[in-house]
């Protein structure tokens, strides 16, 4: 499949950029999440997901649910296969699934709640060994 292709080669790099943060000494939060900024071409997600057939980004959608599913095993594989996590001595000692979603969710109503507590629920499912947020998010039932 074209789709899933990812990139994280030089400066891209993001396990060595985790181990200069150890390497350094201080702690880190990994936000792996949906990135939506309008300094970035196309709010930072990739172009690709844009052909996705069917998709609609950010609610209770299949075609987004696996994308964002099978970026957050590939990061989470990324950092357990280098003993990131705190839990593995590394210095990620927090994760983040979503960002300033809670406003969202309200005016989608059933479809952002269903997303933001499928979110919560496949964080949790993987085992990381440290705690996840949600920014702005009252109502995602997380827990470690």
């Amino acid at each position: 499949m074209l789709f899933l292709q990812y990139n994280f080669e030089r400066s891209y790099d993001l396990v060595r950029f985790i181990k200069t943060i150890q390497r350094a000494g201080p702690y880190a939060h990994l936000r792996i999440r949906p990135y939506v900024c309008a300094e970035w071409n196309f709010g930072g997600f990739p172009v690709w997901l844009k052909h996705v057939p069917g998709i609609s980004f950010m609610t209770d959608n299949e075609p987004f649910k696996r994308a964002m599913q099978g970026f957050i095993k590939k990061i989470v594989g990324l950092m357990k296969s280098h003993n990131l996590f705190e839990s593995q001595y590394g210095p990620i000692i927090l994760s983040q699934i979503e960002n300033k979603y809670g406003a969202q969710s309200k005016l989608l109503g059933a479809v952002g709640y269903n997303y933001v507590n499928w979110a919560a629920k496949i964080a949790i499912e993987t085992g990381i060994g440290v705690p996840w947020v949600m920014c702005k998010e009252e109502d995602a039932h997380i827990h470690w």
